[in-house]
């Protein structure tokens, strides 16, 4: 029997932890713990799939994450000291809304995009935010009234708006990756 669309939406959210936005379906339900630990078994059967497809193909075997370790309190304690340096000492490079929207992930990726040679559509960037149409084009706006990013045309096809970081958002994106880099 084929899923039905709430299942199907529940398979995605949970394959990709995404669901685009949307509330979930009325169907979807948390999974209990035992099926939560099946839902680790078969996504470590799959990763094991994926090694042996990898390797058949000729490509990397991708290597794996160590299992995570319990932390002494002292370890704890210096960890919450160093997230705590990141999101208080963030503030002196970007306004403080754009780190709970999409705001900062659309300014990564422009500015990955920007350093590789790329360039990005307001589309793109829409895709890459995670959020609504709406919501991200109306943090767009405001990343554009705030000096972080510009529009132009696409001069290879008039119907798409290309979106720039600005020079401004550029240095203070490397100030922030730099503070990142310090405190980790």
């Amino acid at each position: 029997m084929p899923p039905v669309n709430g299942e199907r939406d529940g398979a995605r959210i949970l394959l990709t932890g995404s669901n685009e936005g949307r509330a979930p379906p009325m169907n979807f339900r948390p999974f209990s713990r035992h099926e939560d630990s099946d839902l680790v078994e078969i996504k470590e059967t799959l990763s094991e799939l994926l090694d042996v497809l990898r390797l058949r193909d000729g490509g990397p075997k991708v290597p794996k994450a160590p299992p995570p370790t319990e932390a002494t309190p002292a370890d704890a304690l210096d960890y919450a000291k160093r997230l705590l340096t990141i999101r208080t000492g963030r503030r002196r490079f970007l306004p403080a809304g754009y780190f709970d929207g999409p705001a900062l992930t659309i300014l990564l990726d422009l500015y990955v995009s920007n350093r590789e040679g790329r360039q990005v559509a307001v589309s793109d960037a829409v895709a890459v935010s995670g959020v609504p149409t709406s919501t991200a084009l109306r943090w767009i706006a405001t990343m554009e009234a705030d000096g972080y990013v510009s529009k132009r045309p696409d001069p290879g096809d008039k119907r798409r708006t290309l979106l720039n970081p600005t020079p401004r958002a550029m240095t203070d994106i490397e100030r922030l990756t730099a503070l990142w880099r310090n405190t980790f």
